[in-house]
C-alpha cells in the first residue's frame, strides 16, 4: 500500500473516533443541563437530516476542487465550528445558547458527511485495482477497533475528565487528520472546473445511479435494507433485549459490543480474503447479504441470551462481507469525480430512508411486538438477497462492477 493510504487511515480513524467522543460530550451536556432525553435525542436526528443534506448538495462542488483539498477544507471548518461549540459549553444554557449550539452541530455534520464519499474516491485513485478490497477491509477494520473502544470507553473518560476535556481531545483528533491529510498525495484525472450547470452538477449522481443496471440493483437492496436498519438503534435493541430476552441494561451493553467485534473480525476476514473475492465481488456481496437476512431472521425467535450474543457476534463478519465487496464494486464503477457524486447522493437517499425508518420501524414495534419487527425485517433482508441474486448473479448484471473498467491508475 502507499505512504497516500496509511495516512488516509489514520486520517479517517482519527474522525471518526472524534466524532463519536464528542457526539457523547454533546448529549452528555444536553441531557445534564436540562434531563430531557428528546433533547439529547435530537443530537441523532440533527445529525442524520445533516448529513443527508451534505450528500445531496456535495455533488455541486465536488468537481470544481481537488477532492483532497475539499477534505482538509471540510476538516478545517469543524474544527472552527468545535471551538465555538467548546464556547458555547461554558456559557449557562438558555433558550439562545441551545439553539445555537443545535445550528453548530447541524454545520459539523454536514461537514463532516463529505468525508466518506470523498474519503471512497481517493481510495480508488491511490490504491491499485487489486489491493482495494484488501485496502478497504483494512480500513474498516482499524476504524471499527477505535470506535468500539471510543464509545465503550467514552462514557468512562467524560466522567473522569468532563465534557469540555473531551471537547478538546476531539479538537486534537480533527487536527491530526488535517495533518494526515497533508501527506495524502492524489493524483486526480482533472481538475478543471465543470461548466456544467448547478441542477446538472447536483443530479448527475443520481442520474447514473439510476441509468448504471447493476448500481441500481444495488441501490434496491440498499433501501430495503435501510428501512429495516433502525432496528439496531438504541432503543429498539434495548426493548428486545428487556422484553425478548429478559435481561437489563448490562446485556444491551453485551449485545452491542457483540457487534462491533463482529465487525471488527469481519474487516480482517476480508483483508485474508482479498485475492480471493477479487473478480467474485458480486457472489461474497451477496452471500454476506443473505447471512445476514438469515441470522437476523433467527435472531427474532431467540430467548436465550447466550445464543442472541452468539448471533450478533457472527452478523458483524456477515455484514462487512457485504458491505466491502459493495464498496469495491462502487469504486469499480467509474472515475473518481464522478464516484465521489454517486457515493454522495447514495448516502443523501440511505439517511432519509433511515429518517423515515425511525419513526417506521418504533411505530411497528408499539403496535406488533419488537421480536416480530425482527422476524418480519430478517424476512425483508433475505427477500433483498434473492433480489439481488437474480438480478446481479443470474441475469449477470453485476458482472460490470467486478473489475475496474476506468484504468484511472
Amino acid at each position: 500500500m502507499p505512504r497516500s493510504f496509511y495516512a488516509l487511515l489514520v486520517s479517517q480513524t482519527s474522525t471518526n473516533l472524534g466524532f463519536a467522543l464528542y457526539t457523547m460530550a454533546v448529549i452528555m451536556h444536553l441531557y445534564n443541563e436540562t434531563g430531557s432525553t428528546t433533547l439529547s435525542a435530537t443530537v441523532t436526528l440533527i445529525s442524520v437530516i445533516s448529513r443527508m443534506i451534505s450528500g445531496i448538495l456535495l455533488p455541486t462542488i465536488s468537481d470544481r476542487f481537488k477532492l483532497s483539498n475539499l477534505l482538509i477544507f471540510s476538516q478545517l471548518t469543524q474544527l472552527v465550528l468545535l471551538l465555538g461549540l467548546f464556547l458555547l459549553f461554558l456559557q449557562e444554557l438558555n433558550t439562545t445558547i441551545l439553539m445555537l449550539i443545535f445550528i453548530l452541530l447541524a454545520f459539523i455534520s454536514f461537514f463532516n458527511g463529505f468525508f466518506s464519499p470523498i474519503k471512497s474516491s481517493i481510495v480508488k485513485t491511490i490504491v491499485k485495482e487489486n489491493l482495494r478490497v484488501k485496502a478497504n477491509s483494512l480500513i474498516a477494520s482499524v476504524d471499527q477497533t477505535f470506535l468500539f473502544a471510543g464509545w465503550t470507553f467514552g462514557g468512562l473518560l467524560l466522567a473522569l475528565l468532563g465534557k469540555q476535556t473531551i471537547l478538546f481531545i476531539t479538537f486534537c483528533f480533527i487536527l491530526l487528520s488535517i495533518v494526515c491529510l497533508l501527506f495524502v498525495k492524489v493524483n486526480e484525472t482533472s481538475n478543471i472546473k465543470s461548466q456544467e450547470g448547478l441542477l446538472c452538477r447536483l443530479t448527475a449522481g443520481w442520474k447514473y445511479l439510476f441509468q448504471h443496471k447493476g448500481l441500481r440493483i444495488i441501490i434496491a437492496m440498499d433501501l430495503m435494507e435501510a428501512w429495516v436498519g433502525t432496528i439496531w438503534i438504541g432503543a429498539v435493541t434495548l426493548t428486545f433485549v428487556k422484553e425478548a430476552l429478559g435481561k437489563g441494561e448490562i446485556w444491551w451493553g453485551y449485545i452491542n459490543g457483540a457487534y462491533y467485534l463482529g465487525t471488527i473480525l469481519g474487516g480482517f476476514m476480508v483483508y485474508r480474503l482479498a485475492e480471493l473475492m477479487q473478480g467474485r465481488l458480486t457472489l461474497f456481496m451477496l452471500t454476506g447479504s443473505v447471512i445476514f437476512g438469515l441470522l437476523t431472521f433467527a435472531y427474532g425467535f431467540v430467548t436465550n441470551p447466550y445464543l442472541a450474543l452468539l448471533l450478533v457476534l457472527f452478523m458483524g463478519p456477515a455484514y462487512q462481507i457485504r458491505d466491502l465487496a459493495q464498496e469495491t464494486m462502487f469504486q469499480n464503477s467509474t472515475d473518481e469525480k464522478t464516484l465521489t457524486k454517486i457515493l454522495a447522493a447514495k448516502s443523501a437517499l440511505v439517511q432519509c430512508i433511515f429518517i423515515f425508518s425511525i419513526v417506521g420501524i418504533g411505530t411497528l414495534t408499539d403496535l406488533i411486538g419488537v421480536r416480530l419487527v425482527y422476524i418480519l425485517s430478517g424476512g425483508l433482508l433475505i427477500f433483498s438477497s434473492i433480489f439481488g441474486f437474480i438480478h446481479l448473479q443470474l441475469q449477470r448484471k453485476g458482472i460490470s462492477l467486478e473489475t475496474d473498467k476506468t484504468k484511472a491508475l
